[in-house]
């Protein structure tokens, strides 16, 4: 019997079921094949073959495909939906997606799309990916991977052009990372070649006198002068110390002073105080040295030099008296039996508290006679310096200064305190022997001793009136580091340390730099007169 016409067939396996248009005994034109797991098809048959357009349900996955159909395979253009919503659209091969097409697969949050060329269901040819953080991909592709030439541009506004090879940068290829640094070179497996993992300061005291000495041993530790800027350069190294050539990575450079915690005699109080300076203080910065530093100003702005420091003559104008038995080199420039003579001053004036008392009081009415000092002595303040981007994996900063601490620098006074408070404990640890043995040597030279401390007194206010100009004689840290944002490929920079010493300037270098001013040397020997009148006033009193 030959069916003709719309009818229905259940064959006899009882799988599938045919109900549509029959011709010549098979079916032919529209209808639709169901099949006992719940998949179908309905469309276009030709010739007892599904064959056209048509739609087709698969139950196992619930995806579903229209478009066109060769011999039941999908074959041609065609679209199909999956479970997830996921949505191909273009050209089939047998039953595989083969040519032109776009892919949209949705995520839970977001979604990707590639829209190109495909090959046995995977991506190959030429082709656009938008992933679903927001990077986009144009270029080659090979076996669903990026391979051969092609463009990421990345989320974050990082472009790289060139190489790709088993969906990794490989070959030759140009970052233009968001940060501002630039990389071009080969790339390996996803990475530059060869990349820096450090930096290296090279430090220029622009000391002459300096560099006529003999190179120190340790290479951590250099000295600084005030009124002479240093200059600073950095360079990016890779583990074989060789200088790679990165371009625009941000260099930043800080300097800085030691850490003291708070001190307090009160537990209690100690431990509030350190609460609220947490919310407060930067955290202290770990350095190679031993200790922690916190930040001390620094600057590239600076109008001050070497010939604004007076020489140690000047300095110590009063000693110049025949009669100043502490003539010498001061604490600062390193002589130990200065340090051993104004220690020697001070457990002296501890003995003997009435004169103690007499001095600061006399030291009261100095200070009060000039109320107007602590004005004309005011902090100037300078402009900080700024980070600085590498070329061709160096950068260099110029005539750099340490100013003068900011009013009430916190480790400037917890060192003083601390100083403070070790002496105390020193002095109540000496025995009653020793204090009558120094007792009976001072009232022996009790003259010298107080027209040292006398000078002691000049030396201390002039230092003072120094710092307020420049910075405080003592070790500063100098630190790099790497503050690229965000990071390069993940990976910041190892920081350099160089331990700093500020002195006073060499003698040299101030007699070759200082041009004679006959207005300072008119003001230097007014200020010898004064403080001569001073000195024969405190003897007799």
């Amino acid at each position: 019997m030959l069916f003709l016409g719309h009818g229905i067939y259940q064959y006899e396996n009882k799988y599938f079921r045919y109900e549509g248009q029959w011709r010549n005994g098979t079916k032919h034109g529209h209808g639709k094949l169901q099949m006992a797991d719940g998949s179908y098809y309905e469309g276009t048959f030709s010739n007892g073959e599904i064959d056209g357009k048509g739609m087709r349900f698969f139950s196992q996955t619930g995806s579903k495909y229209t478009g066109q159909f060769v011999k039941g395979e999908l074959h041609g253009r065609g679209t199909m939906v999956y479970t997830d919503g996921s949505m191909y659209e273009g050209e089939w091969y047998r039953n595989r997606k083969h040519g032109y097409g776009i892919m949209k697969t949705l995520g839970s949050n977001s979604s990707e799309v590639y829209e190109g060329s495909y090959d046995k269901n995977m991506k190959h040819g030429v082709g656009t990916m938008m992933y679903a953080n927001g990077d986009r991909y144009e270029g080659m592709w090979v076996n669903d991977m990026r391979e051969g030439r092609g463009i990421l541009y990345s989320n974050d506004g990082s472009v790289y052009e060139g190489n790709f090879q088993g969906d990794s940068f490989s070959g030759r290829g140009v970052m233009h990372h968001i940060s501002g640094l630039i990389y071009d070179g080969l790339w390996v497996n996803g990475f530059p070649e060869i990349m820096a993992t450090k930096l290296k300061i090279s430090f220029d005291n622009n000391s002459e006198i300096d560099k006529k000495k003999k190179s120190p041993k340790d290479k951590t530790k250099v000295s600084i002068f005030q009124g002479i800027g240093f200059t600073v350069s950095v360079e990016c190294l890779n583990e074989s110390n060789r200088v790679i050539l990165d371009q625009g990575r941000e260099i930043r450079l800080t300097v800085g002073f030691r850490y003291y915690p708070p001190v307090s005699d009160n537990e209690k109080e100690d431990a509030l105080f350190d609460m609220i300076e947490d919310d407060v203080e930067e955290k202290p910065i770990e350095t190679p040295f031993g200790y922690s530093v916190v930040p001390y100003p620094i600057t590239d702005q600076i109008n001050f030099s070497v010939e604004d420091i007076p020489d140690d003559d000047e300095q110590d104008d009063p000693s110049k008296s025949p009669t100043d038995p502490s003539q010498g080199p001061t604490a600062e420039s390193g002589d130990e039996s200065s340090d051993e003579k104004q220690e020697n001053t001070e457990n002296d004036k501890e003995e003997n508290s009435e004169e103690k008392d007499e001095e600061d009081k006399a030291e009261g009415d100095e200070n009060d006679e000039s109320p107007d000092m602590e004005k004309e002595n005011t902090v100037p303040q300078f402009p900080p310096i700024t980070t600085l981007r590498t070329k061709d994996g160096l950068c260099k900063w110029d005539d750099l200064h340490l100013t003068p601490a900011p009013p009430k620098y916190r480790p400037f006074e917890r060192m003083e305190e601390q100083e403070r408070l070790k002496s105390q404990s020193k002095n109540r640890s000496r025995s009653k022997a020793d204090i009558r043995e120094q007792g009976s040597r001072r009232r022996s030279s009790i003259k010298n001793t107080t027209h040292s401390s006398m000078f002691d007194k000049f030396r201390m206010k002039k230092q003072k009136a120094l710092e307020e100009k420049f910075a405080k004689l003592g070790e500063y840290v100098l630190i790099v580091e790497d503050v690229t944002n965000p990071p390069f490929m993940n990976r910041r920079l190892e920081p350099d340390f160089l331990l700093m010493k500020l002195k006073q300037p060499p003698k040299e270098f101030k007699r070759e730099s200082k041009k004679w001013d006959t207005s300072s040397h008119i003001k230097a020997s007014m200020r010898v007169k004064e403080d001569e009148m001073l000195s024969k006033k405190h003897l007799k009193d």
